[in-house]
C-alpha cells in the first residue's frame, strides 16, 4: 500500500469495521429491493404470462352446454318439459399462420422486457456506486474538517498561551479564532451532510436500514487500471431490445397477411336429450347424437382496414430503424465520454497523490518554524488550509477515478 493511504489511515480518514457494509453487498441489496427493478421484474414475469397465453392458441378448445325448456303446449314433441346436455371439442386447423405469429411476438416481447431489465440493472448498480461514494466523500471530507478544526484550535490554545506571554499581537489572536469558529461551522455542516448521503443511499437500496450499519471503505484494488480500447456498444441491452421490437412489428405484419387466407376450423360435439327430470331420458329414437364438423371461413373485403394497417406498421418500422440510429449515437457518445473522463480522473488523481504527499510535508515544516517562533500564525494557517484543501482534493480524485471506471463497466455493460 501506498505511503500515503497509510498515512491517511493513521489519521483515521478511512474508516473500515469487520461488521461494515461492503459496496458489493450494497449493490445485491438494492437488486433485491430497488422498486424500480421489482417493477421491473414484474413486468418481465407478466410478458412470460402473456407468452403463455399465446400458446394456448395452439391447444383444442372444450365446452359443455346445458340447455333445458318448459312449455305449456306440445307441438314436435310429447314432453312439456326437455333438456339437452352437449359436449363439444373444437380446433383451429389453419388460422393463416396467425397464431404462430402471435406466439412469436410474445417470445420477442418477453425477451426485449428482460433486455430493458437488465438495463435497469446496470443503471441501478451504477446509481448505487455513485451513492455509495458519495456517502464516503462526504464522510472523509467530515472527518477532513474535523481534523481541521481540531489544528485550528491546537493552534487557537498555543496562540493564547503567546498572547497571554505578550509574544503575540491580539489582532493575530482574534484571527485564529475566526478561523478557527469558520472550521467548527464547515465540520457542523459536513456531520449534517453525512446524514443526508446516507439516507439517499439507504432510499437506493429499496429502504434498507442503515441507521445503525457502518459503511466499508473502497480498497484500493477498485482503482485497478481499465483497459478501454476495442470497446463497443454493441452489446447493450437498449439495442437489443429495439431489435426485438423491430422484429415484432415486421411479425405484425405476417399476422395481416394472414388475415388474406382462409380460416379452417374442425370440431366434433355429442348431445345427449332428457325429458321432465334434468337428467331423465326419453324415447324419442335418438339417444346421444355425435356430430363431425369442418367449416372453412375466407373473408373477401373488410374495408381495406388490414392493407392500411400493414403501412401503418411499415412507418412505424422507420420509425423505430431511426430511434435505433439515434440510440447507437447516444451510446457511442456516452462511451466516448466515459474513456476521457476516465482519462482525465485517472491523471488527476496521480497528480493529488502528489499534491497531498507535498501538503502534508508543508505543515509540518511550517509547524516545527512555528513552535520555533520563525513562522507566524498566518503562515500555519494558510498551510492548514492547503493540507485540507489537499485532502478534500486527494479524495474527490479518489473516488471520481473509481466511478469513472464504473461508468465505463456500465456503457459497456460489463461487471
Amino acid at each position: 500500500m501506498n505511503k500515503f493511504l497509510k498515512t491517511a489511515i493513521s489519521l483515521g480518514f478511512l474508516v473500515t469495521s469487520s461488521y461494515a457494509l461492503n459496496i458489493n453487498e450494497a449493490v445485491e441489496i438494492a437488486i433485491k429491493n430497488n422498486q424500480d427493478l421489482v417493477n421491473k421484474n414484474i413486468e418481465v414475469s407478466q410478458s412470460l404470462d402473456k407468452k403463455s397465453i399465446a400458446t394456448s392458441s395452439f391447444l383444442p378448445k372444450l365446452d359443455v352446454s346445458y340447455g333445458y325448456s318448459s312449455s305449456d303446449k306440445l307441438f314436435n314433441t310429447i314432453y312439456n318439459d326437455t333438456a339437452t346436455l352437449s359436449t363439444k371439442i373444437s380446433y383451429n386447423l389453419f388460422n393463416g399462420f396467425k397464431d404462430k405469429a402471435n406466439f412469436d411476438i410474445a417470445d420477442l416481447n418477453s425477451k426485449a422486457t428482460q433486455y430493458y431489465f437488465e438495463s435497469l440493472k446496470f443503471d441501478t448498480i451504477l446509481n448505487v456506486k455513485k451513492a455509495y461514494v458519495n456517502y464516503l466523500n462526504t464522510l472523509n471530507t467530515k472527518e477532513t474538517l474535523q481534523v481541521q478544526y481540531e489544528l485550528f484550535k491546537k493552534q487557537y490554545d498555543d496562540s493564547k498561551a503567546k498572547y497571554e506571554q505578550g509574544l503575540l499581537a491580539k489582532n493575530d489572536l482574534l484571527q485564529v479564532q475566526v478561523n478557527m469558529s469558520n472550521a467548527l461551522q464547515n465540520f457542523t455542516s459536513a456531520k449534517a451532510n453525512v446524514d443526508i448521503a446516507k439516507f439517499e443511499l439507504s432510499n437506493i437500496l429499496g429502504g434498507y436500514d442503515l441507521s445503525a450499519q457502518n459503511i466499508e471503505e473502497l480498497s484500493i484494488e477498485d482503482l485497478a487500471s481499465f483497459d478501454t480500447t476495442n470497446k463497443s456498444i454493441e452489446n447493450r441491452s437498449e439495442l437489443k431490445a429495439l431489435d426485438l421490437s423491430k422484429i415484432s412489428l415486421e411479425k405484425n405484419n405476417q399476422i395481416l397477411n394472414g388475415s388474406f387466407l382462409p380460416r379452417v376450423d374442425g370440431s366434433f360435439s355429442h348431445n345427449n336429450y332428457y325429458e321432465n327430470s334434468p337428467f331423465g331420458k326419453y324415447d324419442s329414437g335418438v339417444d346421444g347424437q355425435s356430430i363431425a364438423s369442418v367449416s372453412l371461413t375466407w373473408n373477401l373485403f373488410n374495408g381495406n382496414s388490414d392493407n392500411t394497417q400493414k403501412i401503418i406498421n411499415k412507418k412505424e418500422i422507420v420509425k423505430l430503424n431511426n430511434e435505433i440510429t439515434k440510440t447507437k449515437l447516444a451510446l457511442n457518445l456516452q462511451l466516448q465520454s466515459a474513456k476521457s473522463n476516465y482519462e482525465v480522473a485517472s491523471v488527476n488523481h496521480e497528480t493529488a497523490k502528489l499534491s497531498l504527499e507535498q501538503a502534508k510535508e508543508n505543515y509540518n515544516i511550517v509547524k516545527s518554524r512555528f513552535d520555533e517562533g520563525v513562522s507566524s500564525s498566518t503562515d500555519l494557517i494558510d498551510a492548514n488550509y492547503l493540507l485540507t484543501q489537499a485532502k478534500q482534493n486527494f479524495y474527490k480524485a479518489y473516488f471520481d477515478k473509481y466511478i469513472s471506471i464504473e461508468t465505463l463497466k456500465r456503457v459497456l455493460e460489463e461487471n
